[in-house]
C-alpha cells in the first residue's frame, strides 16, 4: 500500500481558487487553470528592478538593504518590508511595514501593520476583507480524512 504524501492548501493567484499541493512543493500547477505558481517564500536583500511582478503563494521579504521597484508584489501569505519598495502590493494576509521602511504605491490586504518610524509615500490603502485580492476568501477547513481499515 503506497503512502500517502501530505498536502497543504493554498491559493491559486491565477484564477483563485483553493488547491491542494505537496506539502514540500516549491512550485505546482493550478489544478483548475492549469497554470505554474510559486510555492516557496521570496526574499530580496539587496537593490533590485523587477520587470514585472513578484509573485508567490507565500511571503515576500524585503530586507533592511533592498531598494526594489517592481510593478507588483502578489503574496498569499505575507509581506514582511524593512527595506524601500516601490510597487502595488496585494496580499492576502498580513503586510507588515518595519520602522525603517519606506513603501511608495498601493496596497490592498487583509490586514496592515506599521510600526513607527515608517514612512509611506502616497498610495491608496484598501485593508479589510473587502480588499481586492486573489486570496480574499479564507481557505476552507482540510476536508475529514478517513479512518484507515
Amino acid at each position: 500500500m503506497a503512502a500517502s504524501v501530505p498536502l497543504r492548501r493554498v491559493l491559486c493567484y491565477h484564477c483563485g481558487k483553493v488547491i491542494l499541493v505537496p506539502t514540500n512543493a516549491r512550485t505546482a500547477s493550478c489544478s483548475l487553470c492549469y497554470k505554474g505558481v510559486i510555492l516557496d517564500d521570496l526574499a530580496v536583500r539587496e537593490t533590485h528592478s523587477y520587470v514585472g511582478k513578484l509573485v508567490t503563494c507565500g511571503k515576500v521579504t524585503i530586507g533592511e538593504k533592498a531598494r526594489t521597484i517592481t510593478k507588483t508584489v502578489e503574496a498569499g501569505h505575507a509581506v514582511e518590508i524593512a527595506g524601500f519598495l516601490d510597487a502595488k502590493v496585494s496580499c492576502g494576509g498580513t503586510v507588515h511595514i518595519g520602522p525603517n521602511a519606506r513603501v511608495k504605491g498601493d496596497c490592498d490586504a487583509r490586514t496592515l501593520v506599521i510600526e513607527e518610524g515608517a514612512l509611506i509615500d502616497g498610495g491608496f490603502f484598501r485593508i479589510g476583507p473587502d480588499a481586492k485580492v486573489q486570496s480574499q476568501p479564507p481557505l476552507p477547513a482540510p476536508p475529514a480524512t478517513p479512518a484507515a481499515a
